[in-house]
């Protein structure tokens, strides 16, 4: 059974961007919220895929960042947010991610 939390994983994330990303926050905000529930889904994703079998490190690996990647674009289509700004706030979302998909599956995966 999934241990994470994908709703709250995603308040957390979106807590964490919210200071790289504070000037334009007004603007943002819609579209963070949405990415970063797809971030914790993928990380979802992850631990199970992990816990089964079916996923194996390099693959989540490779998922992780095609999300990462999709949020990047999202979040630089945004006419206020430079890529600077967009990448700070990623890694930002992307420890919370990987902290928490590491506590779920029990070591360090991610």
């Amino acid at each position: 059974m999934p241990h994470i939390d994908t709703h709250a994983l995603g308040e957390q994330m979106l807590s964490a961007i919210k200071t790289p990303l504070q000037q334009h926050w007004n603007a943002v905000r819609p579209f963070a919220q949405t990415e970063m529930q797809k971030l914790a889904l993928t990380a979802l994703q992850i631990e199970v895929g992990q816990k089964d079998g079916s996923l194996n490190h390099h693959q989540a690996e490779i998922l992780l960042q095609m999300q990462a990647n999709a949020t990047a674009a999202v979040l630089t289509s945004i006419e206020t947010i430079g890529m600077i700004a967009a990448q700070n706030a990623i890694n930002a979302a992307l420890g919370v991610l990987k902290n928490t998909v590491n506590t779920a599956i029990g070591f360090a995966f991610l």
